[in-house]
C-alpha cells in the first residue's frame, strides 16, 4: 500500500481490496471514537488496543512508513528511466484488478450500472484536470494548506482507483512532498501526517457507513473509479507543456494519450511495445493469482 500510495494513478486502497483486507482496515480505523477515549481513561489499555485491533493496524503502518521511506526515490528513479514499463506494469495490475470486481459483482448480482458509470465518468475527469504549478515550501497558512492535502489525499488514497498521490500532484504539493519525503524532512512529514490522521478518521467512518448500508452500490462505485484510473495510467502520452520544477528543470504539466505508434511517430522514439505488453500480462496474472476480493467482508 506504500509503494502504491507514492505513484500517481495507483492506490493504495486497491492494494487493499485485493488483499482482502480493506474491510478490516476501515473497521479498525472507525474505531478511533469517544468509546475508545474512555478506555484509555480507564486505563483499560490492552481493551483499547484490541477495540482497534492495533496490532494490525501497527503491521500495516510499518509495512507502509518503511515502504515510502525507502521507495521515494527508487520509485522516483524507475518512472524517469523507464516510464513506459512503469506505467504498464500499473495498467495492467488496474486493469485485472477492476475485472476482478467487477465479476465479483456481477457473480453475486450486485453489479449496479448506474454507479458504475458515476464511478468511471468521476475518475476519467479527475485524470483530465489540469496540474497545479508546483508548490516549493510552506510556512505561516502554508502548513494548514499541507494538512488540507493531506485530509483530502488520505480519503483518496483508501477509495480503490482514486491516488492520492494524483490528487498532491493536482494540487502542486506532490513534487515538493516526494523530495522532502526523500530528505527525511520531519517537520513537514509530521504537518503532513497529521492532517491524514484527520481525514482519515472522518472519511473512513463515511465509507465504512456506506459500505454497510449500500454495498453494492458502492462498490460498483469503486470498480467504476478503477477502471476509468486506467486513463491516467496509459503508458503512451505526449507532453503538451512543461513547467520548472523547485531544481530548475522542466518536467511535464499536461499530457496526452496517444496509441503506441503515433507515439513512436510524434516522438521519434521506441514505443516498448511488446516489452510493455509483457510486463502488463505479467502483472495482471500477479492479481489474478493472489488478488481476493470478498463483498460480504466489506459489509460485516
Amino acid at each position: 500500500m506504500g509503494a502504491a500510495d507514492l505513484v500517481p494513478g495507483i492506490s493504495g486502497g486497491t492494494v487493499a481490496l485485493l488483499g482482502g483486507i480493506y474491510g478490516r482496515l476501515l473497521a479498525a480505523i472507525s474505531r478511533f471514537d469517544m468509546h475508545l477515549l474512555k478506555l484509555v481513561q480507564a486505563r483499560e489499555i490492552r481493551k483499547a488496543w484490541n477495540y482497534v485491533d492495533g496490532l494490525f493496524l501497527t503491521n500495516l503502518a510499518i509495512g507502509m512508513i518503511s515502504s515510502i521511506l525507502l521507495l521515494s526515490q527508487v520509485i522516483a528513479w524507475l518512472l524517469d528511466a523507464q516510464p513506459l514499463i512503469m506505467w504498464s506494469l500499473f495498467l495492467g495490475l488496474i486493469m485485472v484488478a477492476s475485472a476482478l470486481l467487477l465479476r465479483e459483482l456481477y457473480v453475486q448480482s450486485q453489479l449496479r450500472k448506474y454507479w458504475l458509470f458515476v464511478g468511471l465518468l468521476v475518475s476519467v475527469s479527475l485524470a483530465n484536470l489540469p496540474i497545479l504549478q508546483s508548490v516549493e515550501g510552506f510556512s505561516g497558512l502554508g502548513y494548514l494548506w499541507l494538512m488540507a492535502a493531506g485530509a483530502v489525499a488520505i480519503s483518496a488514497m483508501i477509495l480503490p482507483g482514486i491516488s492520492g498521490s494524483f490528487i498532491l500532484l493536482m494540487l502542486g504539493i506532490y513534487p515538493f512532498l516526494i523530495a522532502r519525503l526523500a530528505a527525511l524532512d520531519f517537520q513537514v512529514i509530521a504537518v503532513f501526517a497529521l492532517g491524514c490522521g484527520f481525514g482519515l478518521l472522518v472519511f473512513s467512518r463515511l465509507i465504512s457507513y456506506l459500505l454497510k448500508r449500500h454495498t453494492a452500490a458502492v462498490m460498483s462505485l469503486l470498480a467504476g473509479l478503477m477502471m476509468g484510473s486506467a486513463v491516467k495510467l496509459w503508458p503512451w502520452k505526449y507532453t503538451l507543456s512543461y513547467r520548472l520544477n523547485s531544481a530548475g528543470l522542466e518536467v511535464p504539466l499536461e499530457q496526452e494519450n496517444l496509441m503506441p505508434w503515433t507515439y513512436s511517430q510524434i516522438t521519434g522514439a521506441d514505443n516498448q511495445l511488446m516489452w510493455c505488453l509483457v510486463v502488463c500480462i505479467l502483472a495482471g496474472l500477479v492479481v489474478a493469482k493472489f488478488g481476493r476480493i470478498q463483498l460480504q467482508d466489506l459489509a460485516a
